[in-house]
Order: C-alpha cells, then sequence, then structure tokens
C-alpha cells in the first residue's frame, strides 16, 4: 500500500532515519538545476539542446540527455566518441550554481550518495564546497576496473558512487538508452566484490530523489538498485521515491501504488526545501556559520559598518574585516590571510578611496584573495567566492579596478546599504536560501 508523505510523523520518520545515518540517497538528474535569469533549468535538458544543435538538429523536441544521445547515435549515426568529446567540453566549460543540490547536501547528516546522473564532477564539487572536505568518489564500468568504498561506518568524508559511470573520469559512461541497459546487466555480476557499497543499497532505507528514468527503466532500475524483489518492500526498510510532476511520474506513481512505497505529491525542490528546514530546526548547532570577509579602506569605515549590520542579519552569517578584529601584537598580514582563506565569501568594496593607494592594504587583501579564489578552482570548489560592489559613483571598469574583479559582475551598494536584492544574492552564494 502506498504512504504519502504529509503528515508530521511522517517528517519525523525521515529525519529519525537520517540523523541515525540509515538511509542512502540515490540522487536523479531532476536534482540538477542551475540557476539563469532567476529560473531554475534542468542541467539535463541544457546539455541536450547543446549537444542537438552542435549537430544542427533543429528538428527535435526537447529531449533528455539519454533521448538525444540514443537519437544522434541510431537515427543521425554520429559517432558515440564525438558524441563523448562534446559533451565533456560542455561539461568542462560549465560554471553554474546548482541551488537545488547545494540546499540538500547541506543536510550534514548525509554522507553516502548513489548518483545516477554521468555529469562528472558536479555532485562531488558541490559537496567539497558545502562541507570544505573533498568527498570519496567511485565510478561504475563495464570496462574499467573500480574497487569498493570504506566500511560505511568507518567513512570519514562523504562517499559517491557514479552508478552510470561518470562523463569525463570512465570511457563508458552511459549516455544513452542502450548503455543504460548495458550497465544495468551487469551491474551485479560486477558488484559481488564491492561488499560495503552493495551494503548500504541492501541494508540501508533508500530515498530516491529525482530519479526520473525513461518509462521502460523505472522498474528495472528501481529493483536493481533496491536489491530486493518489490513485493519485499517496506518489510523490512523504507523506499522513499520523490520526482517532479509529469507524466512519466505519474505512470511510476501508479505502478508503486501497489507496493509499500512512500512517495510525496510535491516536486523534487518542494521537498528538499521542507526537509532542509526541518532538519534545520532539529539540528540548529550543525548549521554552520558563514563568514564573509568585507575588504574596505579606513575612508569607508561608515559604509563597511552599514555593511556588515545589514548582512548579519542573514542567519548563520557572521562578518570580519580587519581594524576591528585584529589584537595589538598579531601578525598583520599572517591574520589577513588567514581569514582572507577561511572566508566563505569575499566582499571588496571599491571605491575612489580604495582605488588611489595602488600599493595600500586593501589592495594586498585583493590580490591575496584572487588567489584564494585560484586555488579553490583548483580544488573542484566552484562556488562564487568573489562578489566586488561598488559603494560610491566609481566605474566598476574603472583602469584602476584590478582586471580580476573588472571581469566579473560588479554590484552596486550605494554607501555600503545593500538592498534585498543583494541580500538575497548573499543568501544564494552562501547556500543559505
Amino acid at each position: 500500500m502506498n504512504k504519502i508523505i504529509s503528515e508530521q510523523s511522517d517528517w519525523d520518520e525521515v529525519l529519525e532515519f537520517i540523523s541515525e545515518k540509515q538511509i542512502t540517497a540515490v540522487l536523479g538528474k531532476e536534482m540538477y538545476k542551475f540557476k539563469e535569469a532567476g529560473l531554475l533549468l534542468p542541467f539535463d535538458e541544457y546539455l541536450s539542446k547543446g549537444l542537438l544543435e552542435s549537430n544542427k538538429v533543429t528538428d527535435q523536441p526537447v529531449l533528455s540527455l539519454t533521448k538525444a544521445v540514443s537519437y544522434l547515435v541510431s537515427e543521425r549515426k554520429v559517432k558515440s566518441m564525438d558524441v563523448t568529446r562534446k559533451l565533456k567540453s560542455m561539461v568542462k566549460e560549465i560554471s553554474f550554481e546548482f541551488p537545488l543540490l547545494t540546499q540538500f547536501l547541506s543536510i550534514a547528516d548525509f554522507d553516502y550518495f548513489i548518483n545516477t546522473a554521468v555529469y562528472n564532477n558536479v555532485l562531488e564539487n558541490t559537496l567539497a564546497q558545502i562541507r570544505s572536505q573533498k568527498p570519496t568518489s567511485i565510478n561504475f564500468s563495464i570496462n574499467e576496473p573500480f574497487s569498493d568504498c570504506d566500511d560505511l561506518e568507518k567513512l570519514k568524508e562523504p562517499f559517491v558512487f557514479n552508478v552510470f559511470g561518470s562523463l569525463l573520469n570512465t570511457v563508458d559512461a552511459a549516455l544513452s538508452e542502450e548503455d543504460m541497459l548495458e550497465y544495468a546487466g551487469y551491474f551485479k555480476e560486477k558488484m559481488n566484490s564491492a561488499a560495503n557499497i552493495t551494503s548500504a543499497l541492501r541494508n540501508h532505507n533508500l530515498l530516491f530523489i529525482g530519479c526520473a528514468f525513461p518509462d521502460w527503466m523505472v522498474r528495472f532500475v528501481l529493483r536493481l538498485l533496491s536489491n530486493e524483489p518489490l513485493h519485499e518492500w517496506g518489510s523490512k526498510r523504507t523506499i522513499i521515491v520523490v520526482n517532479d510532476s509529469s507524466d512519466l511520474r505519474t505512470t511510476q506513481y501508479d505502478f508503486l501504488k501497489a507496493y509499500d512505497v512512500v512517495t510525496y505529491e510535491g516536486n523534487t525542490s518542494d521537498f528538499v526545501q521542507e526537509l532542509s528546514s526541518r532538519w534545520k530546526q532539529k539540528n540548529p548547532s550543525a548549521v554552520k556559520t558563514k563568514k564573509i570577509f568585507l575588504s574596505y579602506t579606513t575612508k569607508d569605515r561608515e559604509a563597511v559598518e552599514t555593511m556588515k549590520k545589514a548582512l548579519e542579519g542573514i542567519a548563520n552569517v557572521s562578518c570580519w574585516y580587519d581594524n576591528r578584529e585584529i589584537a595589538p601584537g598579531d601578525d598583520f598580514k599572517t591574520e589577513i590571510a588567514k581569514n582572507i582563506k577561511s572566508a566563505d565569501l569575499f566582499i571588496p568594496l571599491i571605491s575612489a578611496n580604495s582605488l588611489i593607494h595602488k600599493d595600500g592594504y586593501v589592495q594586498l587583501e585583493w590580490f591575496t584573495a584572487d588567489n584564494v579564489n585560484t586555488f579553490r578552482k583548483i580544488d573542484g570548489n566552484t562556488g562564487k567566492y568573489l562578489m566586488p560592489v561598488v559603494i560610491d559613483d566609481t566605474n566598476p571598469y574603472d583602469t584602476n579596478v584590478p582586471k580580476y574583479f573588472s571581469e566579473l559582475s560588479i554590484g552596486k551598494v550605494p554607501q555600503g546599504n545593500p538592498g534585498q536584492e543583494f541580500i538575497n544574492q548573499v543568501r544564494e552564494s552562501l547556500s543559505l536560501v
């Protein structure tokens, strides 16, 4: 009998599973939505559209990536290696923010993830950004060997198992529907030597979230990953399925009504927001305070004080800047560098005052922050770190503004008094939405 998450007791049960680390999250493509022009757009469709356009296909409706790949290979006779090469180049160039994924991964008690998407390291990079800890990642492959993970009880960092491979890290990622079928066919045989990975599927409760597989494959994949007959679902553990509203979900949910499965009537994003909110209420001490480094020149003290007050009005945010925090006798440069490095966001207050002295302390802070930003990217942390603002009538593209700032979008915060739009941008950048 199908059960729908709606009552307080339902949420309490899910939260208990999470706090006891007795639930494995199985993530699908609906979790990968990027922000553009204020909208959340499916990354899967973005890649599909770019792939079709690169092959001069203009007569097809919006397709999922698997269907687009299948169409190009079977109908247009495009070589699989050419499809893979194009997708790799597209993924390498992305610099999107994934708010939904970020919000979900902020639930710190989740530390074991089965990933059904093949978008390279998007999940791993987002985890590294949020947890300040690089996760362990293993990619399933038909043609390449892969190892098991450590014992689940001994994991020292988040773990990701890419069940259909990884676009950049395996030679045979499952891009088409045929590829997915081949992976499914080899899964049981290949996983015999990965006892700890399969333990997370066999012995844990499962949360399938955003897993909108092709219709013909829904039952197959759910059965495969759950690793037990469907008629036994619910007898020993809980299976939760959350997808976006669609004809596919309607068919999938109708099928699941015959089994002991928990579903959710809202969309994936609704579920993530509700779950995140309830988890934070239950675990207030687990919500990490985010630090913003405000870089300013002494003549702009009033503006930085105004901005500090406004930004610290955001829950779980603290601001740091040099004149107020450094005690007598502290090593000035070392203390500044240490706080720039540990900050989650660096906001330089650009003004006529801060541009007068090209070799002043404020310029040293800016240069240090640019270096920190570079190393964050090298480490796979693609989240926004630099957020320059102009607080007076200075031209954002003045020749005295460092190039590494002028190449970014520079906001305007008159006299350090941010409007709601800027506050919302800060919230989003710090994953506090």
